[in-house]
């Protein structure tokens, strides 16, 4: 009969990964199963193969980076499936019936930089504070969870890093700084509402509706995933 690997060393395979920087539990997974797979693969045709040098041998297959490109490759993976469902939730806001909504939003704005052009920097500034709030508040949690269960999940962690905030945040403003000195006009007012609206769902989408759902996309990700905090 077969040798299989027991589950003391499957805690090791675990143990071997977190050590050579596989900091996500989910990549942990994936690679403790592969290697126990190849391990007893080996045992097959070296049945008396020590537990620790053919994990070795395995280990030593992933090249001089080691588990390094693996966890570079699904991030990226992961990466690209956050910004698909990002750019889907943020792409519901133009489509019936919220397009009538974020029509209204546009209108109200305008409205607005009608009375007073500066109402402008006001507004990206209170959606800037209320995104950092929120962005903070995510992170406290997601800490808290993660010394609550002692596992990190990939997807997890990028939906609560939200990287694309910042860089998104140089559109309004440098909009905002090429227009000041620009006499306001229709086209000017209608743009600087179009692009404060976008701005605003854009993060209403990052920092609350994806997290909202994150329990149903971890779980569609990772069948082995419990939402416990």
């Amino acid at each position: 009969m077969a040798k299989k690997v027991s589950e003391e060393q499957m805690e090791e395979l675990f143990t071997f990964t977190r050590k050579h920087f596989v900091e996500y539990y989910d990549l942990q997974t994936e690679l403790a199963d592969h290697l126990a797979n190849a391990i007893e693969e080996s045992w097959i045709t070296y049945p008396t193969l020590d537990f620790a040098k053919a994990k070795e041998q395995e280990f030593k297959k992933f090249g001089i980076f080691g588990f390094m490109g693996i966890v570079e490759q699904r991030q990226a993976v992961l990466t690209k499936k956050y910004q698909k469902l990002m750019w889907g939730y943020f792409k519901e806001f133009f489509k019936l019936p919220r397009i009538i909504l974020t029509i209204l939003f546009i209108l109200i704005v305008y409205k607005i930089l009608s009375f007073n052009i500066i109402a402008y920097s006001l507004i990206l500034g209170a959606i800037v504070l209320i995104s950092i709030y929120r962005l903070v508040t995510m992170w406290v949690k997601h800490k808290q969870k993660i010394k609550q269960t002692g596992k990190k999940w990939l997807l997890e962690e990028i939906i609560t890093r939200c990287g694309g905030m910042i860089m998104l945040l140089n559109v309004p403003a440098q909009i905002f700084f090429r227009l000041t000195d620009v006499v306001p006009n229709t086209i000017v007012m209608w743009l600087m509402s179009i692009v404060l609206v976008a701005f605003a769902l854009y993060q209403y989408t990052i920092l609350y509706i994806i997290p909202s759902k994150a329990e149903e996309h971890l779980m569609a990700t990772y069948p082995e995933y419990n939402l416990k905090f």
